[in-house]
């Protein structure tokens, strides 16, 4: 079993078609063996990566609305959710300085670091971002990139 924490860029590749979509549903599903971590800015996110995808033009509205409906579903009877709270929201500025993250990309690791923290268990970290796989690396996670699994 692997503990994976999945930021909304990897995230989406279950519910889009891009690549890296079928390595992500490999481990991300009900019938996996595997856990998935995500944050709870990653509703916020993901709303916002789908409203995107609306207004380019490049699924409808109501495709729209049935990932994001899915995706809450799931939130709810699939994944750990890792709330906002204090320890997140001050972790997260030290994390941007050590690094020279973007701010929600601070919190998406601040929030793994407090994940493994309070499971004691060795997290996977998984994202599209370069730059935050590097600081994920820098501070001790394994990393993967679903863009490298086509």
């Amino acid at each position: 079993m692997t503990v994976y924490y999945a930021d909304t860029s990897a995230l989406a590749k279950r519910y889009l078609n891009e690549t890296g979509s079928t390595w992500v549903r490999s481990w991300c599903n009900p019938h996996s063996v595997h856990v998935t971590i995500i944050s709870q800015l990653t509703v916020v996110e993901m709303f916002s990566l789908l409203e995107r995808r609306t207004r380019d033009g490049s699924i409808s509205g109501a495709t729209q609305s049935a990932l994001f409906g899915a995706f809450l579903v799931h939130r709810n009877t699939e994944f750990l959710v890792r709330s906002l709270d204090d320890s997140i929201s001050f972790a997260a500025p030290a994390v941007i300085g050590r690094h020279g993250l973007r701010g929600l990309d601070g919190i998406q690791l601040a929030s793994a670091l407090d994940a493994a923290s309070s499971l004691g268990e060795a997290l996977t970290f998984v994202s599209a971002d370069v730059r935050l796989l590097a600081a994920a690396t820098a501070e001790g996670f394994a990393t993967d990139n679903p863009t490298l699994h086509p």
